[in-house]
């Protein structure tokens, strides 16, 4: 068949009568008339009958057609290609594909055959703030055809890309590298499906450097199942997790042990986790895994899912009393509160192969409307008769706690159990823990009475010892004011001695004090020695 261009078929596109175009005498004229009307947000593409809505290609010029509607296509939002068998013009089809500014999601199931995927430049340049999600399956990526992905999704940022499944396609270890090196400009990602490939070391690094290199990670979801994940390449992804906020993990599959499920502990111990859910399917991580595993999620906030299929994980009684001390840890009624209250599944939680106590368990984290009423649910079924003793060492301070605590477990009673039974099992309860207080008393009630007479004592005292100093204190200034005026009428007396010394010499000088008629000028002259005395 000659080759045809995109111009080719907008040339002939008005006059062309469908059926005559089309190989199939069922769906694909129909398929065509609803792409050219506007009409199809949807197209699944094969060379074989899948079901009704598929477009089937032929011997004749069918994908070049498909091709140049979905180019003109304004409401087309996803295309699947299962395969397209020996149609002819594919580079017609991936031209028209070019395109299309409207899809939002494309899968492809298929090998893209001589092409190279970056003949699909065009579209995702012209879809880089349309296209969510992108899928190729069940085909061989090699080398190549991975440096060709790695190049198109490195070549720019797309904004609206949040999904990318790369799955069943035996991606080789570099091959994937490359393509993780690319994703480091692609931060806004929020789901990565790898399942099925041969990703190792090489291609972890790479991505856990794309993930650091993130200033802000969107990534919800890491799929890497079936891979070549073991011991030191989880390792390596622990590390980059840390910069995420990862809601789901998928680990089946892969060579895990309890080594490398240790290196993940940091991470679940750290406030910065927020994993919802954990896969370890086909995951032989025995009882030592379980162990690492419980101790790891004690005081984990976030995971509610731990999947892993007890015949697969290879744990004994020894692994599940890990897991039934991470739910609740009997030792004593503060170990109890302070168990893992989030968790709800594990793998087959409710099959008869599980023990009964974890089933339990798992079904109070489950229907508790907070983890404070799982802890109050556990403490109840793990302490039948609370021992008050641990607690006398906050005195008489914590009656009233324990009193406010009944009534908090009467508010929020199990839901699988009768509430008259569970009402007057409580009332028991809570008359048995208050008579304990009442028994130890008397001897609680001396010692706090001389304790606190003591304290009081003390108190007066020190208040005593305040005043006498600051009385102290005023008696002392009060002493240095008496000083300093002291030795101020002594220098004031000292002056005017010396002024009426220097006065009568004056006097003397003169011949005397002037007497009788001389009065009015002596007066004169006693005034002027007066104002001279007070200057």
């Amino acid at each position: 068949m000659e080759r045809r261009d995109f111009d080719y078929y907008e040339a002939r596109s008005r006059d062309v009568k469908l059926e005559d175009i089309t190989s199939d005498e069922g769906n694909n004229a129909e398929i065509l008339q609803r792409l050219r009307d506007q009409e199809l947000y949807a197209i699944s593409i094969t060379d074989d009958y899948v079901d009704n809505g598929c477009f089937i290609v032929g011997e004749d010029d069918d994908l070049g057609w498909l091709g140049y509607f979905i180019g003109k296509s304004k409401y087309l939002e996803k295309l699947r290609i299962f395969s397209w068998g020996e149609g002819g013009n594919i580079e017609a089809f991936m031209e028209g594909i070019n395109h299309n500014q409207s899809i939002t999601r494309l899968h492809i199931d298929t090998n893209l055959g001589g092409l190279c995927f970056r003949n699909l430049r065009p579209f995702f340049r012209n879809n880089h703030n349309r296209l969510a999600e992108l899928e190729l399956n069940n085909f061989e990526v090699g080398l190549e055809c991975a440096q060709s992905i790695a190049f198109v999704l490195g070549e720019s940022q797309y904004y609206s890309l949040t999904t990318l499944r790369i799955e069943a396609c035996n991606l080789s270890d570099e091959g994937f590298a490359g393509i993780a090196t690319a994703l480091r400009i692609q931060p806004q990602l929020e789901s990565l499906h790898l399942e099925g490939n041969n990703i190792g070391l090489m291609g972890c690094i790479a991505l856990g450097n794309s993930i650091r290199g993130w200033e802000t990670s969107n990534l919800k979801t890491l799929d890497l199942d079936g891979n070549d994940i073991d011991d030191q390449v989880l390792e390596v992804l622990a590390t980059a997790m840390a910069n995420t906020a990862l809601k789901t993990l998928f680990l089946s599959d892969n060579l895990i042990t309890g080594a490398g499920l240790m290196s993940m502990s940091d991470y679940f111990q750290s406030g910065s986790c927020c994993l919802k859910s954990l896969y370890l399917d086909r995951v032989n991580f025995g009882d030592e895994g379980a162990v690492v595993l419980a101790g790891a999620l004690m005081g984990n906030k976030s995971l509610t899912s731990l999947r892993f299929h007890p015949d697969h994980a290879g744990i004994t009684d020894v692994g599940w009393a890990a897991f039934s001390k991470l739910l609740c840890d009997p030792s004593s009624i503060n170990n109890t509160y302070l168990s893992n209250h989030n968790i709800e599944k594990i793998w087959g939680y409710q099959s008869n192969n599980n023990p009964h106590d974890i089933t339990l368990f798992l079904r109070f984290n489950h229907l508790s409307r907070h983890p404070r009423e799982a802890a109050i649910w556990k403490i109840l079924e793990s302490h039948p008769d609370l021992d008050m003793n641990p607690f006398f060492q906050w005195k008489l301070k914590l009656l009233p706690v324990v009193a406010n605590w009944f009534r908090s477990a009467r508010s929020c009673l199990f839901p699988d159990r009768p509430r008259s039974t569970q009402r007057q099992s409580l009332q028991n309860r809570e008359l048995s823990a208050l008579y304990k207080f009442v028994r130890g008393m008397p001897s609680l009630a001396v010692t706090s009475f001389w304790q606190q007479f003591t304290v009081n004592a003390q108190a007066k005292r020190r208040r005593i010892d305040n005043v006498m100093r600051r009385l102290e204190d005023e008696r002392q200034r009060l002493e240095d004011e008496r000083r300093r005026l002291e030795d101020e009428r002594q220098r004031l007396g000292g002056a005017r001695c010396k002024l009426d010394y220097d006065e009568e010499a004056a006097w003397v000088r003169l011949g005397g004090r002037p007497t009788g008629e001389g009065e009015g000028s002596s007066d004169f002259v006693s005034g002027g020695a007066k104002r001279r005395r007070q200057e």
